[in-house]
């Protein structure tokens, strides 16, 4: 093997429990209506980033609420890489 061969990435690390809603806080932090206060409550709440991967949809609604569809889509679309190492890949699909 050649000292110049392509070395493999690392894999990165997933994120912490904290980073993911760290994530997930940043994504509604414009929304101020008692939807997302309810939806922020939950995410406090979250044992595993499994917990927090199912509060999609409920994050999606207090964003479309405030903004629109097509901008809550794209927000919870550019979450997907926080669960990386914590959801199946297969699962990992935009909406």
């Amino acid at each position: 093997m050649s000292i110049f061969a392509a070395r493999q990435p690392a894999p990165a690390r997933p994120l912490t429990l904290e980073q993911i809603r760290d994530r997930l806080y940043q994504a509604v932090a414009d929304c101020k209506d008692m939807g997302t206060q309810r939806a922020i409550y939950r995410i406090n709440l979250a044992m595993t980033p499994a917990d927090l991967w199912l509060l999609r949809c409920d994050l999606h609604q207090c964003i479309a609420r405030v903004h629109n569809q097509a901008e809550a889509t794209r927000r919870i679309n550019d979450l997907l890489d926080a669960f990386q190492g914590w959801v199946p890949a297969r699962q990992l699909t935009p909406i």
